[in-house]
């Protein structure tokens, strides 16, 4: 999947514009009411969310595998500190007030989606919120292209998409607690065309209880 990316942010550069995606700014409310100052973005590509989220007074970080991305981000958005490892794997010495998390967890499979995010509680302080987004199974979208597991399809040759439910959203992990579970639609102007999508997304608080 890596190698998808690399090749459209070499292609296409600033793929999805610059604007901040539409749950960013619905976040953005609920951060500041939880003093949220150090937030983790995965998936940060080129920073459009990034960049807003430091206009709003946060202090980012963003885990993002694609050089080109990072390239590009790193001119878009200085004061972005891109962190350049998968979100499977990525270990860091520093837990955060808030984890954004648009438009990634989707593209996994079953297993690695759990990975993911437990990565994300790990990484995670004490009461801390975690944000994701997620296409729904009400994107146009859903049920397009070869089935891989339940709700999950190969939407483009070597891009899957894991098309989430609100039960789903719901159940996610028993260690985060539902603050807001909601429906948001995104417009993108790509390269190619412009797109609707419709997204889910949840705001959760971590557990006190986490690992006990």
């Amino acid at each position: 999947m890596n190698n998808y990316w690399e090749n459209r942010f070499f292609k296409e550069k600033i793929i999805w514009g610059i604007e901040p995606c539409n749950v960013a700014i619905n976040c953005n409310e609920t951060f500041k009411e939880n003093n949220v100052i150090n937030i983790l973005i995965l998936g940060i590509g080129y920073g459009r969310n990034g960049k807003y989220f430091i206009e709003n007074g946060y202090n980012v970080d963003g885990i993002e595998l694609s050089n080109e991305a990072i390239k590009l981000g790193k001119e878009y958005c200085p004061k972005i500190n891109f962190i350049n490892k998968s979100v499977l794997d990525f270990n860091l010495d520093k837990k955060y007030d808030a984890i954004f998390c648009f438009s990634i967890i989707h593209l996994f499979k079953e297993e690695e989606r759990h990975i993911i995010l437990e990565n994300c509680i790990k990484h995670c302080k004490e009461n801390g919120l975690i944000a994701i987004s997620n296409n729904s199974v009400k994107d146009k979208q859903y049920k397009n292209g070869k089935r891989i597991e339940e709700n999950t399809y190969e939407v483009k040759d070597g891009k899957i998409i894991h098309f989430f439910n609100e039960e789903e959203m719901k159940n996610l992990n028993k260690n985060i607690e539902i603050i807001i579970i909601d429906y948001s639609t995104e417009n993108i102007e790509t390269a190619e065309k412009k797109e609707e999508y419709n997204m889910i997304y949840g705001i959760y608080r971590k557990n006190n209880n986490y690992g006990v």
